[in-house]
């Protein structure tokens, strides 16, 4: 009928944080894969995130092997929402935090509220985040990591259960120096993704020392 607006496809559709995280995702792996360079997921990963429709994200992915684009090939599809659980598969949808170093250092310390879910990207750069005054009000923490020749160091309290996958490495380390006995009751991290020559290192605050010397 005339004067009806355009329904438009699937594509014409706003794509969701979600589903940038999504093709996000699929880039740093494609990435550690070698099928990307630095540059190019660099370049991809800004395109992906200033994207606002499908139509906008499906060139993104496009010469990647299916799977990794999110909209369905199919015209009359709509695409499935996506929904981030916690570590465990269930609870409510996270609150995500992205933090970003290429080519530069980032730094998360002092008094801060940590959110469920921090995604942190390190590529040529140093990501350090520190825990040790930071406020934590979620039983579970997601820590999802990509690092590509560059570092994330995570500083945490003794006493903190943090439980790292192995995930994917290549020419990597890393780094577990917590010694001390989890503290019951207290929260989980999870620290998740892959290291392409580079490191991942959780440990605990370095001692501070008296202008007297050491006791």
């Amino acid at each position: 009928m005339t004067g009806e607006p355009d329904a438009g496809g699937p594509r014409d559709l706003r794509c969701s944080d979600a589903d940038r995280d999504r093709v996000a995702e699929a880039l740093r792996e494609a990435a550690a894969e070698g099928r990307l360079t630095l540059s190019e997921l660099e370049e991809r990963l800004d395109a992906t995130f200033r994207a606002r429709t499908y139509g906008d994200l499906e060139p993104i992915t496009h010469d990647l092997p299916q799977g990794h684009y999110p909209v369905p090939a199919g015209p009359s599809a709509r695409p499935a929402a996506v929904v981030r659980r916690g570590a465990d598969g269930s609870g409510p949808a996270l609150w995500t935090e992205r933090i970003t170093a290429v080519l530069g250092d980032e730094k998360r310390s002092g008094r801060w509220e940590v959110p469920r879910r921090l995604e942190l990207t390190s590529v040529l750069g140093e990501v350090t985040i520190d825990f040790t005054e930071a406020i934590v009000r979620h039983r579970e923490i997601v820590v999802q990591v990509s690092v590509l020749l560059g570092s994330v160091t995570l500083i945490v309290p003794e006493g903190i259960d943090v439980r790292m996958d192995t995930g994917s490495s290549f020419l990597a380390d890393r780094k577990y120096r917590l010694t001390g006995p989890v503290t019951p009751g207290g929260p989980v991290y999870w620290v998740r993704g892959f290291v392409v020559l580079g490191e991942i290192t959780v440990r605990p605050p370095r001692q501070r020392r008296s202008i007297f010397g050491r006791r």
